[in-house]
């Protein structure tokens, strides 16, 4: 389907009156409560292949006058868990729209966050409306990485509950912020992202667990490939390429979308 086609749909299909989807160039881009919402795209590398094989999206909030608003000041200004829930499932529609518009060039997958108050707002069922959402879209969610940040949840009991849901539907996991071996034992994420100087720790067991470790702030040629030398397997930061509107292109243009079951790619 078109993306003008989508933004129709989703317009219609949201009665909340909050948000509105409209076309940006080539690119779909929102409106919500006085911001002007954008995606970014920031590159996440197989180490091991040295390749492109999926990308973080960040969200891009602007007010009328261009003044830049970060993404935890966006979600702070939601005041009730309706408004969470609804805010965070239009950032993630609106990351999947532009995703999509470049699927000729940009394979791999989407890794996508999922906002704590989101989750523990959701009873049941995580994942669900998402779901229906990307295959209106024409992805999946073996397409996905949600990430979730794990120690803003703490050891909530629907922490679990909710990574169960999602893993259930078909969606890979990955866990951000401040985790340890015994929380990444216990919720068994497909992704561990965490920063170089805490990788260390956990390389050894995570990959005896088959957990890859996603190293974030690799900035510069010898930090990439100490990361390397070490067996890490996946890694963003300055060094791949910041956040920008474009996805790296993961294939050549005479090749197909480079797409793997394991969407970080096979372990060598």
């Amino acid at each position: 389907m078109p993306l003008t086609d989508l933004i129709h749909y989703f317009n219609v299909a949201d009665n909340s009156g909050e948000s509105t989807l409209y076309l940006d160039g080539k690119r779909a881009a929102a409106w919500h409560h006085g911001l002007r919402l954008g995606s970014l795209f920031q590159p996440i590398v197989n180490l091991q292949q040295g390749r492109v094989v999926g990308h973080q999206a960040v969200l891009l909030a602007r007010r009328d006058d261009g003044a830049p608003v970060s993404t935890a000041n966006a979600f702070a200004a939601c005041e009730t868990p309706e408004s969470v829930v609804h805010f965070d499932r239009q950032c993630r529609t609106l990351h999947a729209l532009n995703f999509l518009a470049q699927q000729q060039h940009a394979g791999g997958y989407l890794q996508l966050a999922v906002h704590p108050r989101h989750l523990l707002a959701v009873q049941n069922q995580h994942g669900l409306v998402y779901e229906a959402i990307l295959k209106r879209c024409g992805l999946a969610p073996e397409d996905i990485v949600l990430q979730i940040d794990a120690s803003v949840i703490g050891h909530h009991p629907r922490l679990a509950d909710a990574l169960a849901n999602y893993r259930a539907r078909g969606y890979r996991l990955a866990l951000a912020g401040t985790i340890d071996e015994a929380d990444v034992l216990a919720l068994q994420p497909d992704i561990a992202q965490v920063a170089p100087e805490s990788g260390h720790a956990l390389l050894a067991w995570a990959h005896h667990a088959n957990i890859r470790i996603e190293l974030t702030g690799v900035n510069t040629a010898e930090q990439a490939a100490a990361a390397r030398s070490a067996g890490f397997d996946l890694a963003q930061g300055a060094r791949f390429g910041e956040p920008q509107l474009d996805c790296l292109a993961t294939h050549g243009k005479r090749t197909v979308a480079y797409n793997s079951p394991l969407p970080f790619g096979s372990r060598p």
